[in-house]
């Protein structure tokens, strides 16, 4: 596509995705056909489908046979309540990762959010934070904890604005290959509050997660502050992360 027909594709896509956020277009409302849109804004049929194609990714429209393209969601949907990544879960958004603390070796916090092993307790963690944005919105702020069994040089070599589950396998040929995972809302205090760029106080939704993995003696665990002011939290299935 061309930088002039990428442009437009852009232009419809965020001027009907301002509607559907401002209630224009309510949830269970049909938006305008493909021939209407084309006729209304003089673009060609594959710009205009394209801009509808990234509603549809984003969650804010479902497209149904004989009567167009629905409106499912006043907010984007972050499919971040599945088994997948944020770099999945958000494919084809300009994101980006603020780093809060680069990776460091240390004893496990007490008390841990999921029963550890032993063999865990005694390896002691690696642990790391990180802010993701969406764009200019910070959407999560997420701590990660392993143990240090059997990674070598991890501290020193992943870079956090990296992705971790395509590190672990590249570099550690570790596959993440389940999931488990405790959610509750909270509101945020003033640590959180900063990470975010949100009020004391305003709602959140905190995820516990634990992930297995191909290495029996290898669990990752997490923990997920999620900004639901502008962005919604989705349990929509996806594909590992690339």
């Amino acid at each position: 596509m061309s930088s002039t027909r990428s442009l437009q594709y852009r232009v419809l896509h965020d001027r009907l995705k301002k509607e559907i956020v401002k209630g224009i277009y309510k949830i269970g409302d049909t938006l305008p056909s493909e021939n209407d849109l084309c006729a209304a804004t003089n673009l060609a049929r594959s710009t205009v489908r394209h801009a509808l194609l990234q509603l549809e990714k984003e969650g804010y429209i479902v497209k149904q046979r004989g009567k167009g393209s629905i409106v499912a969601a006043t907010r984007r949907s972050l499919g971040l309540l599945s088994f997948q990544g944020f770099s999945a879960s958000v494919n084809g958004s300009s994101v980006s990762t603020l780093s809060v603390q680069v990776p460091k070796i240390s004893p496990w916090p007490s008390p841990f959010f999921f029963p550890l092993s032993i063999e865990e307790e005694h390896a002691g963690c690696i642990s790391f934070s990180r802010v993701r944005k969406i764009e200019a919105d910070r959407v999560m702020w997420e701590t990660t904890y392993l143990p240090n069994l059997n990674l070598p040089r991890f501290a020193r070599t992943f870079k956090v604005e990296h992705s971790f589950f395509e590190f672990l396998a590249v570099h550690h040929q570790v596959e993440i290959t389940g999931m488990v995972q405790e959610i509750r809302a909270i509101h945020a205090d003033v640590r959180t509050a900063k990470h975010l760029r949100i009020k004391k106080g305003d709602a959140l939704l905190v995820i516990n997660r634990k992930y297995s993995t191909s290495r029996s003696s290898l669990n990752i665990y997490s923990t997920l502050y999620c900004n639901t002011n502008k962005y919604a939290m989705s349990n929509s299935s996806g594909t590992m992360p690339s």
